[in-house]
């Protein structure tokens, strides 16, 4: 078994600091903690890395070595409790007060999340958990990534995974939409105030841009064929007009967008709605996160996942698949009223163009095909209902 070879380390006190490994080739930031015969071995939650984190954040920002630590706080806490892992972060809840995320594979280059939280910071945005702090960690490239942030815990938190489908199997069975559209709506609401509060990072769309979009929304669509999915290879010609529309997105203004907005990034906490999850998509390279998108992105990223979440709610429940369909296409047309009519009244109408909504919509279910053949065959089934269904819609949402 082949032992990570340590790169850099930051101490977060005597007896805690984050260590930069390289695995194989695969760069991870791993907490430690000193032990009693003074060797250094992965921290787990209650050893209190992640509270000396906090500790380091509360004494304000600095630069250590190849290291910055950008602080918005002055707070600490303690007791530390596991939350999980995903694809890209080991997070702690320290004294439920914050979130500490460990990134456990980093990017091997620029992180989009420090601009961005940057820019809503400016702007006044709350729409996201308070964010106490980050720490970055310059690559032999020359870039910044983030090897660590903390933002605040919100208590009983679920993302959209949980409460979309649950608002749409209730509005099915019972008959009542109007939770679930005025969710949906809120949702939408909230999109706009994050792309609103990012205009101030507006540039325009060049030609190589539209070609970039369009060239690798095909070569996922090929991707797609190539792994022999029955729907893409049988529709391709389909696809390949719809995606067309990419192609000519040259002038189109473009921002510091969220870049991977679905409803697993939008938590609801004691019934408010916000978003969460900076990092950009990770299907993608790390300077391609860190490059402006167009607002349309973000938007159709949620429209097609609240789709998603109403062909789960079919999965799980014996309710007639119709009426999900219908319950989750009027949720969709709230979400994207709300944010059309929000984006106007913030003076940012500009920067919604609805044209290439379904391209990105069907790059973004392509996508979904390629890594569950990859990944997760067993949430094929969504990717497989979802191609057709966007194909037939026509120009409805």
């Amino acid at each position: 078994m082949r032992v990570p070879e340590h790169l850099d380390a930051l101490l977060l006190g005597e007896d805690h600091r984050i260590a930069v490994v390289d695995d194989g080739g695969d760069l991870a930031a791993v907490p430690q903690v000193r032990d009693a015969d003074g060797r250094w071995r992965r921290a787990r939650p209650g050893d209190g890395a992640a509270s000396a984190l906090l500790t380091l954040l509360a004494a304000g920002s600095a630069t250590r070595g190849a290291f910055s630590v950008l602080s918005w706080t002055t707070r600490t806490a303690l007791s530390e409790t596991p939350i999980g892992v995903d694809q890209t972060n080991e997070s702690v809840i320290v004294g439920d007060a914050a979130v500490v995320k460990w990134a456990t594979h980093l990017q091997d280059g620029p992180h989009p999340a420090p601009p961005r939280i940057e820019a809503l910071r400016e702007a006044g945005f709350d729409g996201t958990p308070t964010p106490w702090g980050l720490v970055t960690w310059r690559t032999s490239t020359g870039e910044d990534t983030v090897v660590a942030y903390v933002d605040d815990y919100l208590p009983g938190a679920v993302d959209g995974w949980t409460w979309a489908v649950d608002l749409i199997t209730a509005a099915a069975r019972d008959g009542r939409i109007e939770e679930f559209c005025t969710a949906a709506a809120d949702v939408g609401t909230v999109v706009a105030n994050v792309h609103a509060a990012l205009s101030l990072t507006t540039t325009v769309a060049t030609t190589a841009d539209a070609q970039r979009w369009h060239d690798g929304a095909l070569e996922t669509l090929d991707s797609a064929c190539r792994l022999g999915h029955p729907g893409a290879v049988a529709r391709r010609h389909d696809v390949e007009v719809l995606l067309a529309d990419l192609d000519e997105l040259a002038g189109t203004p473009v921002i510091l967008g969220h870049g991977d907005l679905h409803v697993g990034q939008v938590l609801c906490s004691r019934g408010r709605f916000v978003v969460t999850d900076f990092d950009g998509n990770p299907v993608l390279t790390a300077s391609e996160r860190a490059l402006p998108i167009p607002a349309v992105l973000d938007v159709a990223g949620m429209t097609q996942s609240l789709a998603h979440a109403g062909i789960v709610a079919a999965k799980y429940t014996a309710l007639d698949t119709a009426t999900l369909a219908a319950v989750d296409r009027n949720g969709r047309t709230a979400f994207l009223d709300a944010y059309g009519r929000r984006l106007e009244e913030l003076g940012h109408a500009d920067l919604f163009d609805s044209t290439p909504l379904r391209a990105f919509r069907a790059q973004q279910i392509l996508r979904e095909i390629v890594y569950a053949a990859r990944h997760l065959p067993r949430w094929m089934y969504v990717p497989d209902a979802a191609l057709p269904a966007l194909l037939d819609e026509g120009c409805s949402t």
